[in-house]
């Protein structure tokens, strides 16, 4: 039963003919009555007790009655009309979820393998059911074919069985399960980046704030990726991505099963599961790789001929530059000549892409294929329905990363840019065409993207025809309506001194163009043409600084009584200036307000109370604050006491102040009582220099916050560790942060832990100072080992300070960014181009920043552009400053401007060197495994 009609249908069933009366009497007399009966019958909707009470009735076992309230709590879920895909945990299917099929053994039985229990199992489903009680996202973070996706399979089909699973098509499909907001769900985002995750955190936020549950899967190169943040002052390409993980419980998975779960998985195959005994006779990879074909895709891979290979590392190099929908068989066959040479291009037979396509895609131990055709993925329902290919998961991870430094050759930019059509994968396309400086690409791209409108495309687009100066393609933009066009091109314009340029842009209503046509005529100090166009707010603000700079006090009058605003703050400066109060006072009185605000500023200057006060007792609040200041500076508290108590909250707070620097208590404590706020929180402050702590405490039991933290600050200043420790038992945050601050003063670990395992995090945090500062390694490792996040971060720092690589490089591989971190910025220190070109290789962007910043720095412009080339987008920031560090401006400008030239001519063109030309002969440059055999 999963519907209130059934469970109504069911309980109709129990009945047995049982008049209402007699189930009534049958409960408990007075606690069911026939209404709730007849309710409960057609509704199928009740209480828990309402239930207990109508299966009492009709005598249902004790020991059945759980079914029955599972069965309720199945019902009560609500199904959503127009809602898509919905299914209960309990019947999802796991392959439908991403969890990969396995091989066909001898002896095998069912569709998976026995499912071998992992150590990380009992923290996937305490954060389940923490979810499950107030909405959350757990994020299992691990190398394709690790488990996470069975894992987390079998954590929400052991916790939360008769939820609602939805497993969305695509962000839209995630949006529209965030407006119904079905209760009880689970979101299952396998694979996270393949929804859009920069427009997902908003979303996410509501589904958690309704009690969803979230569960993502995420490969650990990207998560390293999406986390580490730029350093300041640099463009943040992820930020939206770390939004959206921040939200998110994570749980890493390694590749290799644990002594624990080897002994596990040894005991089920004992037991006679042949898939995982098989599996267990493998020693080059892990269990859960074996059993989902990994080794045999590697191999297919590898052994491919010239054609398949072609076909394959197309795919492959497809997704690798941001496409994530299924790759059509066109895009396939014009993508792949690129990857040949002209012999093989030459000895191509007619159907040498379909024997290609047949070897990519034939099914490998039954278990999986290099290369599968996949269904739409908004027609689940719908079968036969072919959509494209898509890249064995495995496969992808391992060549991906082994072609991560491989040339994409111009076939298939070009195949994507016209086969290409879903806005994210042509946005991912351009990031990486821009990412390697090849702007010929970038550029067709960004355009249609931005004629969609979407404003980042355009930005990006306008950067790219700002920095090669064309006004022209900025022209036409901006004339299409493309603001950041018009923005871009009037600082071109602007840049090149046209005036007249400007101004005919600015005629048209274009205000980028006005702005910075008045700031040349301001800067040409041409008065009159601002005079001009003085119906331009721009201009009417530059003529009137222009005329303030000349003193002009009648031209600024003339302006201001035509109501220039600009031209009336300009004047009342100028005037004060001057010492002019009648001239100030005239035009005050006409209503100017920049004139009375100056006015009241000369008149405090002067000292004059006496003019102040007569403007004051007119309404002008000016003159009301500036005689408060003045009566303050004099010490006139008699006169600001007159004065507050008319209700003037200028002269109340000045009072309190004055009554503060005299130590007058009494008063302070008379207005604090009134409900003056500011009184109250300087009559504290006193009460703290005096080390009034009773005072400080009767406020404080008042719920006097100023005095609860004053308290706490002078109970430390005495060390009085007891008196904090009473308080922040009773929960006073306040004494709690006190005392933490004053325990790590001591130095007492011990006590800091007591706390921090209390869950205090800022003792938590002092005491990682401490282990910091008394570089206690081995106390930082335990705590960070169990999720201390301030440890982990000083023990990387302390590694690195003892330029202790060996162990940085083995807290990185646990995914710990600090380490990655800080094992970066040593091999920097060290100047170690190698270490760090074997970490940015593997996708540590932090080495790869620090790469090419050492690379930049020693002018090694051809190693840059080798690894830019490649799609290091550092490498590619670097190279023109590199370039001009080694001397060769010219060309630093070309790239700057230009970008590089297409794949085939990068290593003629724009530079000529010894080492481009090895670069040529790297057989990754030509697209094929540099571990594969010659016929790849």
């Amino acid at each position: 039963m999963h519907t209130a009609s059934e469970l109504a249908a069911a309980l109709r069933q129990l009945r047995a003919g049982r008049a209402y009366k007699e189930l009534a009497v049958a409960a408990e007399p007075g606690k069911l009555p026939m209404s709730t009966i007849s309710d409960l019958l057609t509704k199928g909707r009740c209480t828990e007790e309402t239930l207990e009470l109508y299966l009492r009735a009709c005598q249902v076992p004790r020991t059945e009655e759980a079914a029955w309230l599972a069965a309720r709590q199945r019902a009560l879920t609500t199904v959503f009309d127009g809602l898509d895909g919905l299914i209960r945990v309990r019947q999802s299917v796991p392959r439908r979820l991403g969890v990969h099929s396995s091989i066909d053994v001898p002896g095998a039985t069912g569709d998976l393998p026995a499912y071998i229990e992992r150590d990380i199992d009992t923290d996937v489903r305490a954060l389940i059911r923490t979810a499950a009680r107030q909405g959350g996202m757990i994020l299992l973070v691990g190398s394709s074919s690790a488990g996470k996706t069975r894992s987390a399979y079998e954590a929400v089909q052991a916790e939360l069985p008769d939820w609602w699973l939805l497993s969305p098509h695509d962000a839209g499909h995630i949006a529209q399960a965030a407006a119904a907001s079905p209760a009880r769900l689970v979101m299952w985002l396998d694979e996270l980046p393949q929804h859009h995750m920069p427009a997902l955190t908003a979303t996410v936020h509501h589904l958690i704030a309704v009690g969803t549950v979230l569960v993502a899967t995420l490969r650990p190169e990207r998560y390293i990726a999406y986390t580490t943040p730029p350093p300041t002052g640099q463009d943040d390409p992820y930020a939206r991505e770390r939004e959206l993980l921040a939200l998110a419980e994570v749980i890493y998975v390694g590749d290799h099963f644990s002594p624990a779960e080897q002994a596990r998985a040894r005991r089920t195959a004992d037991a006679g599961d042949a898939r995982i005994a098989a599996a267990l006779e493998s020693a080059d990879f892990g269990l859960t790789q074996v059993i989902a074909a990994a080794p045999q895709l590697i191999r297919r891979w590898n052994s491919a001929d010239p054609y398949a290979a072609a076909v394959l590392n197309a795919a492959i190099d497809a997704i690798r530059l941001g496409v994530r929908s299924p790759l059509s068989a066109e895009l396939l066959r014009a993508a792949a000549p690129g990857y040949c040479d002209r012999r093989q291009r030459a000895a191509a037979p007619p159907n040498w892409f379909e024997a290609a396509l047949a070897y990519a895609t034939a099914r490998i131990n039954g278990a999986a294929a290099a290369l599968a055709p996949v269904a739409p993925s908004a027609h689940t329902d719908q079968m036969g329905q072919f959509h494209g290919y898509t890249v064995a998961d495995y496969l992808q991870q391992h060549a991906g990363s082994r072609r991560r430094w491989s040339v994409v050759p111009e076939s298939l930019w070009q195949t994507l840019i016209t086969h290409v059509t879903d806005p994210d994968d042509r946005r991912g396309i351009a990031e990486q065409a821009s990412h390697r400086l090849l702007y010929c690409f970038a550029e067709p791209l960004w355009a249609t993207l931005a004629d969609g409108g979407d404003p980042r495309a355009a930005r990006l687009l306008a950067v790219l025809l700002r920095e090669r100066g064309d006004g022209a393609g900025l022209q036409a933009r901006a004339d299409a309506g493309d603001v950041h066009a018009a923005r871009l091109l009037a600082e071109l314009l602007r840049e090149r001194g046209d005036a007249a340029g400007l101004q005919a842009r600015a005629d048209t209503g274009e205000i980028h163009a006005a702005r910075l046509l008045t700031m040349v005529l301001r800067e040409r100090g041409d008065a009159d043409q601002l005079q001009a166009r003085a119906n331009d707010v721009y201009a009417a603000q530059h003529l009137a600084e222009l005329l303030r700079e000349r003193g002009d006090a009648a031209g600024l009058e003339a302006r201001a009584d035509t109501g220039d605003t600009d031209a009336a703050q300009h004047l009342a400066e100028l005037l004060q200036e001057r010492g002019d109060a009648a001239g100030l006072e005239a035009r005050a009185d006409t209503g100017d307000t920049d004139a009375a605000q100056h006015l009241a500023e000369l008149l405090q200057e002067r000292g004059d109370a006496d003019q102040l006060q007569a403007r004051a007792d007119t309404g002008d609040t000016d003159a009301a604050q500036h005689l408060a200041e003045l009566l303050q500076e004099r010490g006139d508290a008699d006169q600001l006491q007159a004065r507050a108590d008319t209700g003037e909250i200028h002269a109340a707070r000045l009072l309190v102040k004055l009554l503060r620097e005299r130590g007058d208590a009494d008063q302070l404590q008379a207005r604090a009582n009134a409900g003056e706020i500011h009184a109250a929180r300087l009559l504290v402050e006193l009460l703290r220099e005096r080390g009034d702590a009773d005072q400080l405490q009767a406020r404080a039991d008042t719920g006097d916050v100023y005095a609860t933290w004053h308290l706490a600050e002078l109970l430390r200043e005495r060390r009085d560790a007891a008196g904090l420790q009473a308080r922040a038992d009773a929960e006073n945050v306040y004494a709690g942060w006190h005392l933490a601050e004053l325990l790590r003063e001591r130095g007492d670990a011990d006590q800091l832990q007591a706390r921090a395992d209390t869950g205090d995090s800022h003792a938590a945090r002092l005491l990682a100072e401490l282990l910091r500062e008394r570089a206690d390694a081995a106390g930082l490792q335990a705590r960070a080992d169990t999720g201390d996040t301030d440890a982990a971060r000083l023990l990387a720092e302390l590694l690195r300070e003892r330029g202790d690589a060996d162990e940085l490089q083995g807290r990185a591989d646990t995914g710990d960014v600090y380490a990655v971190q800080h094992l970066a910025k040593l091999l920097r220190e060290r100047a170690d181009a190698a270490g760090l070109q074997a970490r940015a290789d593997t996708g540590d962007t932090d080495a790869a920043q620090h790469l090419a910043e050492l690379l930049r720095e020693r002018g090694d412009a051809d190693q840059l552009l080798a690894r830019t080339v490649m799609g290091d987008f550092y490498a590619a920031r670097s190279l023109v400053d590199a370039l001009k560090v080694s001397g060769r401006a010219e060309e630093a400008e070309r790239v700057r401007v230009f970008g590089l030239p297409v794949p085939e001519h990068q290593i003629r063109s724009p530079f000529a060197s010894d080492s481009l030309s090895r670069l040529g002969s790297n057989p990754a440059v030509q697209g094929r495994p540099q571990d594969a055999p010659e016929s790849v």
